[in-house]
């Protein structure tokens, strides 16, 4: 199967007062500020020392605020960290930044959504190849406070809350110790919430038992808003 190379994003920057221009987001990090050790630097006393961050996982963008003092903004609205798309405008004080993306979507968003999880195939080590692609499945935060923007779910059970030892830990002040919990069997992904737990949500449907997860489903729980992802790993990642 030929396979597509997908470009990085771009940045097209507007600084008020000087000309625009157009910077590569090759980097998995992008950061934004005052201070010289930034990638882009923006002398400007309303600009914070490391005032945004702009990261990469996979192919998809982030934009992130760095807990500046006077905020960052997309398409107008103040942001603590949020996903980015095509035309999407970033505001940070007078200066703004236009996002462009016009890569393909990619392979593991791509996977038919509804796939029947029971049906999935479980391979023996022996059987694969080195260069066969593998199954994975992850989790990327879209909205909310947690310590990473993306989770690799490895293991047959994986907590959602902020007690230590929660593999996807939520950081917001309110956070549950144990909000849900994803559990994996035999290929198939499952949810479902913790005992005393904030509402839990899949798909914009509350969710009281244990929930079959499939590629795309939106999960909410405790502030926090993530997406599931279940298909074939990028090589080289």
């Amino acid at each position: 199967m030929a396979h597509t190379s997908i470009e990085s994003a771009k940045l097209l920057v507007k600084l008020h007062g000087e000309g625009s221009r157009t910077i590569d987001l090759s980097r998995d990090n992008f950061t934004i500020g005052r201070k010289v050790d930034n990638d882009l630097v923006i002398d400007d006393h309303t600009v914070s020392s490391h005032h945004a961050r702009i990261a990469r996982v996979q192919s998809v963008y982030f934009v992130e605020d760095l807990k500046s003092t006077n905020g960052t903004t997309l398409n107008g609205k103040p942001i603590e960290r949020a996903q980015l798309h095509d035309t999407d405008v970033i505001a940070i004080g007078q200066h703004r930044f236009i996002f462009q993306d016009h890569s393909p979507v990619p392979a593991i968003a791509a996977s038919v959504p509804g796939t029947d999880m029971e049906q999935t195939m479980v391979i023996g080590s022996k059987n694969l190849r080195a260069d066969a692609p593998l199954e994975t499945a992850k989790v990327l935060v879209t909205s909310g406070k947690t310590d990473h923007l993306d989770y690799q779910l490895t293991k047959s059970a994986t907590l959602i809350g902020s007690q230590e030892g929660a593999a996807i830990r939520l950081t917001g002040w309110f956070a549950p110790k144990s909000a849900a919990l994803i559990t994996q069997r035999g290929g198939a992904y499952s949810i479902s919430p913790s005992q005393g737990s904030k509402k839990l949500l899949v798909n914009g449907k509350g969710v009281s038992g244990q929930q079959q997860l499939k590629d795309g489903d939106v999960i909410e729980v405790a502030g926090v808003s993530m997406t599931f992802y279940y298909g074939v790993a990028p090589k080289n990642r």
